[in-house]
C-alpha cells in the first residue's frame, strides 16, 4: 500500500487563454512593441523599461484574488547610478483603479497561504504523492511555459525584483508582481516614474496594454 498518497496535491492555475482572453501592449508614439517576445518599451532621459506579461499560467487561483506577474526590465545608459524604489512601479486599468506592486516578501506570502489546495480524488490531480512525481519525471522539461513550483512557492520568487540599483551602462530584468484579475478588464497601463514627487504629474513611462476577449 503507499504510505503517505492519502493526500492530493494540486495547484489551480489561471489561463487567460482558457477564459478567451489575450494580453496585447500596445504601441504609442513614444513607447515600441516588439512582436518577437510581445513586449513593449519605452525610453527616455537614458533609461528604458521593457515590459511583458509574464506567463498567465504562473499564479494559482487565490482566494484573495489573482496574481499576476509583468517581466520588466530597466537598463540605465544615464553615465551615472540609478535608483528605482519597487514603488516606482504601478498598474492602472481602464476603470482607473491603481495597483501597487507586491514586495517579494508579501508574494511569498501569499503563495504559501493559498497554495497548495487538497481536494477529494478524483476530481484533479493526483491522489498519491508518487504519482505525482513520477509524472513529474516522465514530462521532464518538455513544456515551453515556465514552472511554478508546487512544494516550495518561494522558488518561483527568484526572479523578483525589489527596489533597483544600477550602475552606469547596466539592465537588469525580473519580475512584478501585482494582485489584479486581468480577465476582469479592457486594458492596462504599466506606468514606471524616476522620482516620487513625479507622481504628481504624467508619468515618466507609460506602457499601455489591451486586454482583448477572442
Amino acid at each position: 500500500m503507499k504510505t503517505t498518497g492519502a493526500c492530493l496535491l494540486v495547484v489551480l492555475v489561471v489561463c487567460l487563454s482558457g477564459c478567451g482572453v489575450t494580453v496585447v501592449p500596445r504601441a504609442t508614439a513614444t513607447a515600441r512593441v516588439d512582436l518577437a517576445d510581445n513586449s513593449i518599451s519605452e525610453s527616455r532621459d537614458g533609461v528604458t523599461v521593457k515590459a511583458r506579461l509574464h506567463d498567465p499560467d504562473f499564479a494559482p487561483v487565490l482566494s484573495e484574488g489573482n496574481l499576476s506577474a509583468f517581466e520588466l526590465t530597466v537598463g540605465n545608459r544615464t553615465g551615472k547610478s540609478l535608483s528605482l524604489p519597487l514603488s516606482a512601479f504601478l498598474l492602472m486599468d481602464d476603470r482607473g483603479t491603481q495597483y501597487s506592486p507586491l514586495p517579494p516578501e508579501r508574494v511569498n506570502e501569499i503563495l504559501r497561504r493559498n497554495s497548495p489546495y487538497l481536494l477529494p480524488y478524483p476530481y484533479v490531480g493526483y491522489y498519491y504523492l508518487e504519482d505525482m512525481e513520477k509524472a513529474a519525471a516522465a514530462r521532464g522539461f518538455t513544456s515551453s511555459r515556465p514552472y511554478f513550483a508546487q512544494n516550495r512557492p518561494a522558488d518561483a520568487l527568484v526572479g523578483a525584483l525589489d527596489n533597483l540599483d544600477l550602475v552606469p551602462d547596466a539592465q537588469v530584468t525580473g519580475l512584478v508582481f501585482f494582485t489584479i484579475d486581468l480577465t476582469r478588464v479592457r486594458s492596462v497601463e504599466l506606468r514606471a516614474y524616476l522620482s516620487e514627487s513625479a507622481k504628481d504629474g504624467i508619468a515618466d513611462f507609460t506602457l499601455p496594454f489591451s486586454v482583448e476577449k477572442k
